[in-house]
């Protein structure tokens, strides 16, 4: 006679459960800080706001600035030519500028439109992209401080060059003017941070 052991067969152990853990944020999500006007900053990259920007950042940032200003002009001389289409179609002819001439509204529409952007938010279209703010020894730049900068970097555009071998990572235009162009991915803070505000002191 089979016990009731016997009859049940051989023990089995009961099927286990993987313990429970707390749910975790994803390994490939990094933590960000709370978006605000401009972008989410990662966490990791929290401590270099504030700080000067080096060489390699600013150049980009200045040749995105460039090709703003090239397609400013491109947009200007299809609208003349344009202009001049509808006035006489039929002597149409492409308008030929002389290199002097484009020379001269290239650097007037640069200081215009860095002028602009460096005295309302600090910001041109290229530092927004790359993250970077130009700011003055006491915050933003008025515009007549945005404008003698703007003036002077695109009469000596080699200056930013001198951020390579600056301790203080300052172009020849920061160094005359008393100016920082800082890592910013936030943008538009009044209130200067520690980290700015020893960004700031020359």
């Amino acid at each position: 006679m089979q016990t009731d052991d016997q009859a049940l067969g051989p023990a089995s152990a009961p099927p286990s459960t993987p313990p429970s853990t707390p749910e975790s944020t994803p390994p490939s999500a990094s933590p960000t800080v709370p978006h605000v006007p401009g972008s989410a900053v990662p966490a990791e990259a929290v401590p270099v706001q504030g700080r000067r920007a080096g060489v390699v950042s600013r150049v980009l940032a200045d040749t995105v600035d460039a090709l703003v200003v090239v397609a400013a002009l491109t947009a200007g001389y299809l609208g003349f030519a344009a202009v001049k289409f509808l006035w006489k179609s039929w002597a149409f002819t492409w308008p030929t500028p002389s290199f002097l001439l484009m020379l001269v509204l290239g650097a007037v529409t640069a200081v215009a439109y860095l002028t602009v952007t460096w005295s309302t938010t600090g910001r041109s279209y290229g530092k927004h992209l790359i993250g970077l703010r130009v700011v003055g020894p006491f915050g933003r730049l008025g515009v007549p401080g945005a404008f003698v900068r703007a003036t002077f970097c695109v009469a000596f555009a080699i200056g930013i060059f001198w951020v390579a071998v600056s301790r203080e990572n300052r172009s020849v235009q920061d160094v005359v003017l008393r100016t920082s162009v800082i890592y910013d991915w936030l943008g538009g803070h009044d209130v200067p941070s520690p980290a700015e505000r020893a960004a700031r002191r020359g």
